[in-house]
């Protein structure tokens, strides 16, 4: 909870947020950091079996997709979508096997099929992709504070969120940009004066 609203994206789609929250900007905490961190992540998410092991060449490629998630996730604040970020998701795709599966009741779901880091980073793509064709998809977003970039889910009626939290972020930076345009205006006041005298 945060401004006592909740922030938390609902279903699969809160797997994508807590991946991509998994690097704190202010703290500097990156839960990707080393293989083993890395690891531990996926098996509290249930990505992975326990105890289960990766290289530094499997972090590497969980970094590289967290970093394109980001750039797409900013896209739903009206950043734009870097065209990078979209044809790193793409290649990720392509590495990993996704299969579909009929089902009695729901139709048919998709299922992650790779071995080792693949099967996780599949499990990621699937929420993505779910989470698009539901509509929820671009409810989340990037903190607007450069000094944050946490992700939440906005919840707001018309989808106008751009803060993680208005107590955390919202009000600094709108302190922030009073206390700017404030400066512009004495500025000018000043300007004024001196033009007058002169």
């Amino acid at each position: 909870m945060a401004d006592g609203r909740e922030t938390k994206a609902p279903g699969q789609l809160g797997l994508v947020q807590a991946f991509l929250n998994t690097y704190d900007l202010q703290s500097g905490r990156d839960d990707l950091a080393d293989a083993t961190t890395g690891a531990e992540w996926l098996a509290a998410y249930r990505l992975v079996s326990p105890g289960t092991e990766f290289d530094e060449r499997d972090r590497r490629r969980l970094s590289e997709m967290r970093g394109a998630l980001l750039f797409l996730v900013a896209g739903n604040g009206a950043q734009g979508v870097q065209r990078r970020a979209v044809t790193t998701l793409n290649e990720a795709a392509r590495r990993v096997r996704l299969g579909v599966r009929l089902h009695p009741d729901d139709g048919y779901r998709l299922m992650a099929e790779g071995v080792g880091i693949d099967r996780p980073i599949g499990e990621l793509l699937i929420a993505v992709t779910g989470s698009m064709a539901a509509g929820s998809w671009d409810r989340l977003k990037v903190c607007a504070n450069d000094a944050c970039q946490t992700a939440f889910y906005d919840f707001s009626r018309n989808r106008s969120g751009r803060w993680c939290s208005m107590a955390r972020c919202g009000n600094r930076m709108k302190g922030r940009a009073y206390r700017v345009r404030r400066s512009c205006v004495s500025a000018d006041a000043v300007d004024s004066r001196t033009a007058v005298a002169g």
